[in-house]
């Protein structure tokens, strides 16, 4: 018997279900998730998913856990959303390998580290070039208010001075679009 790809099963849709699940997890590793969505653009229920949605990974991180001596890390209380389907995995998982499902959820999550440190990363030279970009632009903008002082308004050079000073000034506000919540 076929499977027609136009028809989903009850099971398929219950697997999508939205659930609230509570884990105990270290601080920082809240804010690991939240900062990694953030940074990706979705939500943390659609990370959680992702990071618990492939079984074989799943058990890799679940046999890390075992290597682990993670007792005495103060861990709070915290409810996530997330399917019905990621849930029955983590529970699957931590059941098979004997280890506690908040654990495996902490392990599996501490993956974004690489990639929220890349971000914060690359986040420092963003700022530290606008600041040479800023710089440039006082520059430019001094290196016109000279040309003005010495050169008569229908001067080729200080029309010329002035244009290219205007296209860096419309340049710099293009890349200011690119980061709105920075303030320059």
């Amino acid at each position: 018997m076929t499977s027609n790809p136009f028809h989903i099963s009850a099971r398929e849709l219950r697997g999508k279900q939205s659930v609230r699940a509570t884990f105990r997890l270290p601080d920082e590793v809240i804010e690991l998730l939240k900062t990694a969505a953030e940074h990706l653009g979705v939500k943390q229920k659609s990370l959680l998913d992702q990071l618990v949605d492939d079984r074989d990974v799943l058990s890799k991180v679940a046999a890390e856990c075992r290597r682990l001596d993670r007792n005495g890390v103060t861990r709070r209380q915290k409810t996530f959303v997330l399917s019905r389907k990621a849930l029955a995995m983590l529970d699957e998982i931590s059941a098979s390998h004997n280890i506690a499902r908040d654990m495996l959820l902490e392990l599996s999550v501490g993956r974004l580290a690489p990639f929220v440190l890349a971000e914060q990363e690359k986040q420092r030279n963003r700022e530290a070039l606008t600041l040479d970009v800023d710089r440039f632009a006082a520059s430019g903008r001094k290196l016109l208010h000279k040309a003005e002082t010495l050169l008569e308004r229908d001067d080729l050079l200080r029309v010329k001075i002035e244009k290219m000073i205007g296209h860096v000034e419309k340049s710099i506000g293009d890349m200011a679009s690119l980061f709105p919540a920075k303030k320059r």
